[in-house]
Parts: C-alpha cells; structure tokens; sequence
C-alpha cells in the first residue's frame, strides 16, 4: 500500500491498481493522484487470483486491509478489481465507485486518467468528497 500522508480519520481515495505502480501505463497521472493527502493505493497481489477466487476472497481481504483513513472513494481501473471495491463499499458504504479507465456501468464517477489532458475533473470530485486534493485549497482549511 503507498500512502500519501493521510491522517487515521482523514477522507480517503483508495486507488486499486491493477499492476505495481512502475508498470501502469498511465503511471504519470497515478502518481499525480498520489501526490495529494488524501491519496492511497493498494497494489494487487503478487500471485494474480482468477475471477472467481478474487470475489471469494475480496470480503476478507477488505476485512483485513488497515487503512489509515476512511475511504470516501475506491477507484478501480478495470472489472478484475470490482469484487475487492464492491467489499470495501461493503465495509465503508458512503465510499463512491470510481472508474479511473473508461466506462463502468456501476462507477458513481467515471474518468478516464490516461486520456483526460488534465486531472482537475478528479480533483473537483474528490474536493466535494472531502477528500484533501492538496490542489484546490482544502489544505488551508485545517
């Protein structure tokens, strides 16, 4: 897990990547994500589950993730990861469903990080989220 600093009560985005984060295609724009407090990624197993393994175990994995904050918001890059984010929403129901890579029919918020030419609509989002952007002003209201 990378954290961006954020505090134990602090409103989270939790970006569920599906590679190691110096593998992502769209690594710049990640790491962009990254930068802001709010900000944390869960990269995925080292030994890959099948589809079906990984919703059988996505309950207990999400039991036992330790996250240092509230999620506010699970981002998933493609459908391999919604059994782990839909048993995080479980877990923190007021959490938001994001698509970082295209359509998803479920996602609350859908944007596109490698095609979008700027990451503000993101930043927007997560700012009304409560989620800390360190790009809009929230870090002057502590």
């Amino acid at each position: 897990m990378r954290r961006g600093g954020p505090t134990s009560e602090q409103p989270l985005l939790v970006l569920l990547l599906p590679d190691r984060l110096e593998a992502l295609p769209q690594r710049a724009p990640v790491e962009a994500l990254l930068a802001a407090p709010g900000v944390i990624a869960v990269e995925p197993p080292r030994v890959p589950l099948s589809a079906m393994l990984a919703g059988i175990v996505a309950h207990r994995q999400a039991k036992r993730m330790r996250l240092p904050g509230v999620p506010h918001a699970i981002a998933v890059f493609d459908a391999h990861q919604i059994p782990l984010a839909g048993a995080l929403i479980t877990r923190h129901p007021e959490a938001e469903l994001w698509a970082l890579a295209g359509e998803e029919p479920q996602a609350d918020f859908t944007f596109d990080v490698a095609a979008a030419p700027d990451l503000r609509p993101a930043w927007e989002r997560m700012e009304r989220l409560g989620v800390e952007s360190g790009r809009l002003g929230s870090e002057r209201l502590r």
